[in-house]
């Protein structure tokens, strides 16, 4: 587990660092449901008759901590309320009661929002917001716009939303309502905090503050002075956050229980263990412990999973190994009778961490394994980037601490078939993160279309070995499948050690007037492949596929050395997002369709590429096809030319950029851009095409240097362009180098005893012997990626 200690997180009231990293604390929402499914992931709301009950404003980033709700302990399971609301409209229809019909409306959208569904929610209030503006009751109308507001960011359109809960604060101020003026303010800052923008949601907080406290409402009182806590706190302003989180603790003791109560309790409590003093963790627990009365008389298991469960955070920093295990196991129990994966895997995570600590590796592994399942099961809802991070910053650490612990009990096995079993799962948990990195990287289900298609893991080419390096903090583990099954191997190298060194092996290989790339280049070799070299020249390995991870992305391994010469000169080397993610057949034998399309000249502010036209040249010599050169290359002709008939090689020789996320990434040409989302569908995509495109070709893209992020994007490129292969560059090289590669590549591919791998890897090494090209700078860039065959 992460080490013990407490702070702050951005997107919420608290949070022990003990926690898992994809833990958050959650900006209180005005009321809330104790929602099913997909909605209780994402915080959705509770859309009640008279009541405008809001979600988190940012929770479609992150994964949930508790809500609150004034009302949902007592409500009707969401499927009987939306008969009811819909017997309550038709009879508000026959009776001509447009506020009637309204506010039926409004319970409806609360109802699929309960259910998971913010679509025909928004539907609902769609139809609510005319008919409530008809009606002529300024209040309902207000009620009926924040709710839309807060339905459109639990949809994902955030901009939108924040428009119209803005909309809806005017409404509520003109209706002279100080309690819907204090819920939308209460909304709205969360948004705002949500989104870095601090002063500003600090100032709706104390407006909001201002009108609760105005009307006596004491939840209400409580929920924002929670959330105006947390915010100064962000702001380093703790001295006047100090008294706004004693007046939250203060109205909460005085709410009877309730799912408010418990939330604010559960928030004050984070936030008093943030202080990292004996006093601010006693109160901490007082208030847990309260939080959890609170939920056991609602009868809410879900936020007493919460309460258990950083309650386990405050007995392991106070050194109390045994309650900190008895509460996390808790805490699993309550959030599994609640049905609440999204908490679940939180605190089995916990679990295992703390089973590990105590030496029980058998245990620990058994909750990890369930661990990641529940994980699976929400992951696609935690997926959204932003402040939030990536999928990697917040679950990543599950999987690879699961693969560390698997990978630990392989290395003290003594039976060769255990052993093999935790390497084959270490693999697996491993295919199964580099799959949700690539959702995550892409948003949608691209990942998952190619999976259905490949035959899987085991079905490697003789004389092939795949080669998982696995970064972990304080070593460099390497999983090799070799034909003899799977072989683990340590470098003793840090995380921390290990980054630097590839970042500077990064900035080297550009450099092509030096050889400052030779120590890096070794050092890093001295690691990753010196380990295993003896073991791949006895099983005869001619081909290495490495499926790379972090900050090992961002390189070519072609170019490490050995001190005598560079990797690609004993092997040809592939590049793999994940071995389930790559279909292992050979490229066919029929002679490819090949389309090429290629930019020389200077447009939409980038530079020329004049040895562009030597290497389309060079390409039309070599197989009869299909050219589009600058004014040709545009967007819709690439389009008609695309759907006019098959191709099974798609050449573009264009500007190219691989950013930190799909929308950042494109191909340049002459008149546009095309996006990842745009090639998928253009090339048929492995949803729709029974003979995906063999290899696609971008031979003067670039990644930015050392993101680890961008090269992702690099690495799915196949992937998302539904093509069994990638030719890609991680730098530009727009020079006779590149037109030299290219030519030999091509050449060598119409040999049928040499596969794509081999290809490159005789490309490379023509270059390599050139004395004007030996430098890596000019060949190294060039990754094969995907099928290798």
């Amino acid at each position: 587990m992460h080490a013990p200690s407490n702070g702050l997180d951005h997107n919420g009231i608290g949070r022990a660092r003990a926690l898992p990293r994809s833990s958050q604390d959650p900006l209180l929402p005005v009321g809330g449901s104790r929602t099913a499914g997909l909605a209780r992931a994402l915080q959705a709301c509770a859309l009640l008759v008279g009541c405008c009950i809001v979600p988190h404003a940012w929770a479609q980033a992150q994964p949930a901590d508790p809500s609150v709700s004034r009302s949902a302990a007592a409500a009707a399971p969401a499927e009987t309320s939306l008969a009811e609301w819909d017997k309550a409209l038709a009879r508000a229809k026959e009776s001509g009661d447009a506020a009637g019909q309204a506010r039926a409306l409004l319970g409806a959208a609360d109802a699929y929002l309960a259910l998971g569904r913010p679509g025909p929610a928004l539907e609902r209030l769609r139809q609510a917001e005319p008919i409530a503006e008809a009606s002529g009751d300024a209040g309902l109308l207000a009620r009926v716009t924040a709710a839309s507001g807060n339905a459109q960011v639990l949809a994902g359109q955030g901009a939108e939303g924040r428009a119209t809960l803005e909309r809806a604060l005017q409404l509520a101020e003109r209706a002279g309502q100080p309690d819907q003026v204090a819920r939308v303010s209460n909304d709205l800052g969360n948004l705002l905090a949500s989104r870095g923008e601090r002063e500003q949601a600090q100032r709706l907080y104390r407006r909001g503050l201002e009108q609760a406290r105005r009307v006596g409402d004491t939840e209400l009182t409580a929920l924002l002075a929670a959330n105006l806590a947390r915010a100064l706190h962000e702001g380093g302003r703790d001295r006047e956050a100090a008294p706004m989180l004693t007046l939250a603790e203060q109205s909460a003791t005085r709410l009877p229980s309730s799912p408010a109560k418990t939330s604010v309790l559960i928030s004050v409590a984070r936030l008093q263990a943030a202080s990292k003093t004996k006093a601010g963790r006693e109160h901490a627990i007082a208030n847990l412990d309260a939080a959890a009365d609170s939920a056991r008389a609602t009868g809410d298991q879900r936020l007493l999973s919460y309460a258990l469960g950083y309650r386990a955070e405050l007995d392991a920093s106070a050194g109390r190994p045994a309650d900190a295990l008895a509460h996390s196991r808790a805490a699993s129990h309550e959030a599994q009778l609640a049905s609440a994966p999204e908490s679940l895997y939180r605190w089995q995570w916990q679990t295992a961490g703390q089973l590990r600590s105590q030496g029980d590796t058998d245990g620990a592994v058994n909750a990890y394994r369930l661990a990641v399942a529940s994980m699976e099961s929400v992951r696609r809802d935690l997926t959204a980037g932003g402040r939030g991070g990536t999928f990697r910053d917040q679950a990543g650490p599950l999987y690879l601490e699961f693969v560390d612990v698997l990978l630990s009990r392989a290395g003290r096995a003594t039976d060769r078939a255990a052993a093999q079993a935790d390497l084959g799962e270490a693999r697996a948990t491993l295919e199964q993160l580099k799959g949700a990195e690539l959702e995550d990287y892409f948003r949608d289900d691209c990942v998952a279309a190619l999976k259905s298609k490949t035959r899987g893991i085991d079905s490697l080419a003789p004389q092939t070995a795949a080669i998982y390096p696995i970064v972990l903090p304080d070593r460099l583990a390497i999983l090799v499948s070799l034909p003899d099954g799977l072989r683990l191997y340590t470098a003793p190298v840090k995380a921390g050690t290990l980054t630097n060194e590839v970042q500077a092996l990064r900035r080297a290989l550009e450099k092509r007037t030096t050889r400052e790339y030779l120590r890096p280049a070794r050092r890093v070799y001295d690691w990753l492949v010196r380990p295993l070299e003896g073991d791949l020249a006895r099983a005869g390995v001619r081909t290495l596929v490495f499926v790379p991870d972090g900050v090992l992305r961002t390189i070519p391994l072609a170019a490490l050395h050995d001190g005598q010469d560079f990797l690609v000169a004993r092997y040809a080397i592939a590049t793999s997002p994940g071995l389930t993610l790559t279909d292992p057949r050979p490229l066919g034998k029929a002679e490819p369709r090949v389309l090429v399309g290629a930019l020389t000249e200077s447009v939409q502010g980038f530079p020329p590429l004049p040895a562009v036209a030597d290497e389309v040249a060079a390409l039309d010599a070599i197989y009869d096809g299909t050219v589009l050169i600058d004014t040709q290359f545009d967007a819709a002709g690439f389009r008609r030319e695309i759907e006019r008939r098959p191709y099974s090689i798609v050449h573009m020789a264009s500007h190219g950029e691989f950013g930190r996320t799909a929308g950042d990434t494109f191909i340049l040409t002459h008149d546009s851009r095309i996006t990842l989302d745009q090639l998928e569908s253009q090339l048929g995509g492995t949803a729709y095409r029974k003979q995906p495109v063999e290899l696609l070709a971008l031979s003067a893209c670039q990644t930015a240097s050392g993101d680890d992020r961008a090269a992702l994007g690099l690495a799915g490129v196949a992937v998302k362009a539904g093509a069994r292969s990638a030719l890609a560059t991680l730098w530009s090289v727009s020079d006779r180098a590149s037109t030299l590669l290219v030519g030999d590549f091509y050449r060598s591919l119409r040999d049928p005893n040499v596969n794509k791998a081999q290809a490159l890897q005789a490309a490379q090494r023509r270059l390599l012997n050139d004395a004007r090209y030996r430098h890596p700078a000019y060949w190294s860039p060039f990754l094969l990626i995907g099928n290798w065959l």
